[in-house]
Protein backbone atom coordinates (compact mmCIF):
# COMPACT_ATOMS: atom_id res chain seq x y z
CA UNK A 1 0.00 0.00 0.00
CA UNK A 2 2.45 2.17 0.90
CA UNK A 3 4.48 1.93 -2.47
CA UNK A 4 1.40 2.19 -4.17
CA UNK A 5 0.86 5.74 -2.45
CA UNK A 6 4.79 6.99 -3.14
CA UNK A 7 3.87 5.87 -7.05
CA UNK A 8 0.96 7.86 -7.03
CA UNK A 9 2.52 10.44 -5.38
CA UNK A 10 5.55 10.41 -8.05
CA UNK A 11 2.94 10.31 -10.98
CA UNK A 12 0.94 13.38 -10.01
CA UNK A 13 4.00 15.48 -9.55
CA UNK A 14 5.50 14.34 -12.82
CA UNK A 15 1.76 15.61 -14.20
CA UNK A 16 1.84 18.95 -12.50
CA UNK A 17 5.85 19.39 -13.85
CA UNK A 18 4.62 18.27 -17.44
CA UNK A 19 1.24 20.24 -16.85
CA UNK A 20 3.41 23.50 -15.68
CA UNK A 21 5.94 22.83 -18.64
CA UNK A 22 3.40 22.35 -21.25
CA UNK A 23 0.59 25.08 -20.18
CA UNK A 24 1.05 28.93 -21.20
CA UNK A 25 1.37 30.44 -17.79
CA UNK A 26 2.84 34.11 -19.16
CA UNK A 27 0.86 36.37 -21.10
CA UNK A 28 2.34 40.16 -22.58
CA UNK A 29 2.28 42.12 -25.63
CA UNK A 30 4.73 42.60 -27.97
CA UNK A 31 3.86 45.95 -29.43
CA UNK A 32 0.05 46.09 -30.16
CA UNK A 33 -0.04 42.09 -30.06
CA UNK A 34 -0.74 40.19 -27.39
CA UNK A 35 1.43 36.94 -26.98
CA UNK A 36 1.32 34.18 -24.70
CA UNK A 37 4.63 31.76 -23.27
CA UNK A 38 5.61 28.64 -21.44
CA UNK A 39 7.88 28.06 -18.87
CA UNK A 40 10.42 26.61 -21.10
CA UNK A 41 9.80 29.76 -23.67
CA UNK A 42 10.37 32.87 -20.88
CA UNK A 43 12.50 31.00 -19.04
CA UNK A 44 14.59 28.71 -20.76
CA UNK A 45 15.76 25.24 -19.64
CA UNK A 46 16.44 26.21 -16.12
CA UNK A 47 13.05 26.30 -15.53
CA UNK A 48 13.38 22.66 -15.56
CA UNK A 49 15.44 22.75 -12.78
CA UNK A 50 12.49 23.99 -10.52
CA UNK A 51 10.11 22.15 -12.25
CA UNK A 52 11.70 18.63 -11.83
CA UNK A 53 12.56 19.21 -8.07
CA UNK A 54 9.55 17.72 -6.56
CA UNK A 55 9.64 14.66 -9.36
CA UNK A 56 12.90 13.53 -8.54
CA UNK A 57 12.10 13.76 -4.56
CA UNK A 58 9.28 11.21 -4.82
CA UNK A 59 11.23 9.16 -7.37
CA UNK A 60 14.38 9.00 -4.54
CA UNK A 61 11.57 7.91 -2.11
CA UNK A 62 10.04 5.52 -4.55
CA UNK A 63 13.45 3.79 -5.70
CA UNK A 64 14.74 3.77 -2.11
CA UNK A 65 11.66 1.95 -0.86
CA UNK A 66 12.21 3.42 2.71
CA UNK A 67 10.36 5.23 5.72
CA UNK A 68 12.70 7.58 6.29
CA UNK A 69 12.83 8.43 2.75
CA UNK A 70 9.43 8.84 2.32
CA UNK A 71 9.56 11.16 5.28
CA UNK A 72 12.16 13.31 3.98
CA UNK A 73 10.12 13.46 0.44
CA UNK A 74 7.37 14.91 2.49
CA UNK A 75 8.86 17.60 3.88
CA UNK A 76 11.18 18.41 0.86
CA UNK A 77 7.68 18.00 -1.62
CA UNK A 78 5.87 20.28 0.88
CA UNK A 79 8.21 22.86 1.60
CA UNK A 80 8.53 23.40 -1.94
CA UNK A 81 4.76 23.82 -2.23
CA UNK A 82 5.03 26.27 0.08
CA UNK A 83 7.69 28.10 -0.78
CA UNK A 84 6.93 28.38 -4.21
CA UNK A 85 2.76 28.53 -3.38
CA UNK A 86 2.71 31.77 -5.86
CA UNK A 87 4.38 30.42 -8.77
CA UNK A 88 4.52 26.62 -8.95
CA UNK A 89 4.53 24.88 -5.43
CA UNK A 90 0.51 24.35 -5.38
CA UNK A 91 0.46 22.48 -8.05
CA UNK A 92 2.79 20.38 -6.23
CA UNK A 93 0.66 19.98 -2.99
CA UNK A 94 -1.41 16.53 -3.99
CA UNK A 95 1.75 15.17 -4.26
CA UNK A 96 2.99 16.24 -0.75
CA UNK A 97 -0.14 15.12 0.52
CA UNK A 98 0.02 11.63 -0.88
CA UNK A 99 4.04 11.42 0.40
CA UNK A 100 2.27 12.20 3.77
CA UNK A 101 -0.28 9.47 3.30
CA UNK A 102 2.60 6.95 2.44
CA UNK A 103 4.65 8.07 5.27
CA UNK A 104 2.01 7.40 7.58
CA UNK A 105 0.72 4.17 6.21
CA UNK A 106 3.62 2.22 8.07
CA UNK A 107 2.26 2.56 11.39
CA UNK A 108 -1.19 2.26 10.61
CA UNK A 109 -0.90 -1.29 8.67
CA UNK A 110 1.61 -2.50 12.63
CA UNK A 111 -2.07 -1.52 13.92
CA UNK A 112 -4.05 -3.33 11.93
CA UNK A 113 -2.14 -6.60 12.50
CA UNK A 114 -1.95 -5.97 16.26
CA UNK A 115 -6.11 -6.30 16.03
CA UNK A 116 -7.15 -8.56 13.38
Amino acid sequence: MKTRLTGVSFALALAAAIFRIVRPTYAGFNGSRPTRGTLLQVIGPSALIGVMFPVLTALVALLLNEQWARIAATILIAGFAVIGSFTIGLFCLPAALLMFLAACVADSAKLRDIFP
